[in-house]
């Protein structure tokens, strides 16, 4: 598995099956067995991080399989942060989407574009941000 579309594939790839399907991620059961895949396959990234054939030139191939695992992180404690500060399930919203396109009982707020927002971008920010580190630490040393 030296081919680094394999690994950007399957990482962006489940990362938008999960960010699409998110309403079954609500029941504990899926949610906990989803996030064990999801940290078997960021293992396998990880695992596979030495390998010369997945160095990019602004990091490495393998890093894109743990998208899928931080945006479960990051889904499970913000769906808690939500559920409690606004006492419902939290929508994920588009652009100019009513509720009533989703066959949700209430109307989208503001939080819901807060937390569609965040669960896409903190994933890709928090491998940037690895990244960065990774690579100063080891051009200092």
């Amino acid at each position: 598995m030296n081919n680094q579309l394999t690994y950007k594939i399957t990482g962006a790839g489940i990362l938008l099956i999960l960010f699409l399907g998110y309403k079954i991620l609500r029941k504990p059961k899926v949610y906990w067995t989803i996030l064990i895949i999801t940290i078997g396959i960021a293992l396998f990234g990880l695992f596979n991080m030495d390998r010369p054939a997945l160095e990019m030139v602004n990091g490495n191939a393998a890093t894109w399989t743990f998208f899928p695992v931080l945006f479960m992180i990051y889904f499970g404690l913000l769906r808690q942060l939500f559920l409690k500060l606004f006492k419902n399930e939290p929508l994920m919203s588009g652009y100019y989407q009513t509720s009533w396109e989703q066959g949700e009982y209430r109307k989208l707020h503001m939080g819901d574009v807060i937390f569609t927002i965040l669960t896409l971008i903190l994933p890709f920010l928090t491998i940037l941000i690895i990244e960065w580190i990774i690579k100063t630490c080891y051009n200092n040393v």
